[in-house]
C-alpha cells in the first residue's frame, strides 16, 4: 500500500506525522511526504516528494494578500494562509507528486487542505491526523471553509469522507463533555529525536532548576522571546535555555551566566535532563512534548489554537496561563514551589503512556483501508 502524507509546511504540523509514516514503512508498505523540499531534512528515512514553496514564501504571499495582518491577532490571516495561499501555491504540485507516487491512501494533518483535495481528485481514502485539539479556535473552521468552498467548486471536486481520525491528545486534555468521534484512533505522541547529523547538545543544567523558553519554530520578531527570557532570568536561582528559530536574526550569545540561547534542537534533546518548567506559547507540539515527560508549563498563548491549548493545560492542573511576559517570573516561581503542577503534568503523562504506539495504529488503519 502506498501512503501519501501531507501537512501544513511548518515543523509543528509535520513532525507529529513522522511516527505513523515510519510505522507504514516498518509494516512493509510505502510512505512518502509531499511537502516543500526544505523540510526533507526533518523527515529522515521516509522519502520526500518536493511539493510547493516553503513557509517563508507562503508567509510573504499571505502578507501581501492580507495587508500584513498579524496572525496572532485573529483567525482571518491564519485561514487565508491555510485554506487560500497554501492551496493556490501548493496543490497542483502535490497532486502531481501523488499521481507520480501512485498513492493509494492520503494521510493529512487536520489543518492541511492539500491532502483532502488530492484524495478527492484521485478518489482515495483520507485519514486525518490531529496536530492539536479539534480545529480551533472555533471561528477558524468556518473561516477556512469560506475559502475552501470556491476552490473545490472551481475544480468540480466532491468533499472526501474521512476514514479515520488519528488523535494525539489524551482525554484529560480534551474539552469538557468531550465525546470521542466514532472513527477516532488514539496514538501515543513521540518526542522528535531529529534526523541526520545530531546537533550539539544543550549546555548541561546548573545547580538550580532549568526553565526552557520556546515560542515555536515560526517567529518573526525576537522581542517576545527576549521579554520572556529577561523576566525569568531575573530569578537568579534558575537557569534559562531559550530556543531561537531558524531565520530569526537573534544572536545565540548572551552575557548572563544563567542564560543560554540555542538554535533548533529536537525536543527529545531539549527536554532531556534537568528541565523543571517549560515556558512557551502553547503550540500543540511543545505542550504534548512537555507533558509526555511530565514537565509542567507556563503558557503565554498568542494566536491560532494556542489559547485553547493553554486553557486545557490549566484545567488539567499541569500549568499556568499568563497574559503578559512580565508575569512569567512569578508564574515560573509558583510552578517550581507548588508540587501540584508537577503532579498534574504526571497525570497527563500517564494517560499519554497508555495510548497505542504508531505501529499498532497503522495496523488498525490498514485493516480499515483494506475493508473499505
Amino acid at each position: 500500500m502506498r501512503v501519501l502524507f501531507t501537512a501544513v509546511p511548518i515543523h509543528g504540523h509535520l513532525l507529529p506525522l513522522i511516527p505513523l509514516a515510519e510505522a507504514v514503512t516498518a509494516a512493509g508498505d510505502e510512505a512518502a511526504f509531499a511537502v516543500p523540499e526544505a523540510l526533507g531534512a526533518l523527515v529522515g528515512r521516509v522519502p520526500v516528494l518536493p511539493a510547493g514553496p516553503g513557509i517563508e514564501e507562503l508567509l510573504a504571499e499571505n502578507d501581501r494578500r492580507t495587508g500584513g495582518a498579524d496572525m496572532a491577532d485573529g483567525v482571518e490571516p491564519v485561514a487565508e494562509l491555510f485554506a487560500g495561499t497554501l492551496v493556490d501555491l501548493s496543490f497542483d504540485a502535490a497532486l502531481r507528486r501523488g499521481r507520480e507516487f501512485g498513492a493509494e491512501v492520503v494521510v493529512a494533518d487536520e489543518y492541511d487542505p492539500i491532502g483532502p483535495m488530492v484524495a478527492a481528485t484521485l478518489g482515495l481514502p483520507l485519514i486525518r491526523h490531529a496536530v492539536g485539539l479539534p480545529v480551533s479556535p472555533p471561528p477558524l473552521g468556518p473561516a477556512m471553509e469560506a475559502r475552501l468552498a470556491p476552490r473545490y467548486a472551481a475544480r468540480g471536486l466532491p468533499r472526501p469522507a474521512r476514514l479515520a481520525l488519528v488523535d494525539l491528545w489524551p482525554p484529560v486534555l480534551q474539552a469538557p463533555h468531550w465525546t470521542p468521534p466514532a472513527d477516532r484512533l488514539p496514538i501515543r505522541p513521540r518526542l522528535y529525536t531529529g534526523a541526520g547529523p545530531v546537533p550539539p547538545p544543550p549546555p548541561p543544567p546548573g545547580p538550580g532548576p532549568r526553565v526552557v523558553v520556546t515560542l515555536g519554530t515560526v517567529l518573526l520578531d525576537a522581542g517576545p522571546l527576549d521579554a520572556l527570557v529577561d523576566a525569568v532570568a531575573a530569578l537568579d536561582t534558575v537557569d534559562v535555555l531559550a530556543t531561537v528559530p531558524d531565520g530569526l536574526p537573534r544572536p545565540l550569545t548572551d552575557p548572563r551566566a544563567n542564560v543560554w540561547f540555542v538554535g533548533f534542537v529536537p525536543m527529545a534533546q531539549l527536554l532531556g535532563a534537568g528541565v523543571s518548567v517549560v515556558l512557551a506559547a502553547g503550540g500543540a507540539g511543545t505542550v504534548l512534548a512537555a507533558l509526555t515527560r511530565g514537565i509542567p508549563l507556563v503558557l503565554w498563548p498568542k494566536g491560532a489554537e494556542k489559547p485553547q491549548n493553554a486553557e486545557r493545560v490549566a484545567a488539567a492542573g499541569a500549568g499556568i496561563v499568563i497574559d503578559d511576559p512580565a508575569r512569567a517570573a512569578e508564574a515560573v516561581a509558583k510552578v517550581l514551589s507548588d508540587p501540584s503542577y508537577r503532579a498534574g503534568a504526571e497525570r497527563v503523562a500517564e494517560q499519554i503512556r497508555r495510548a497505542p504506539d504508531a505501529d499498532a495504529v497503522w495496523a488498525a488503519l490498514s485493516a480499515r483501508v483494506r475493508a473499505r
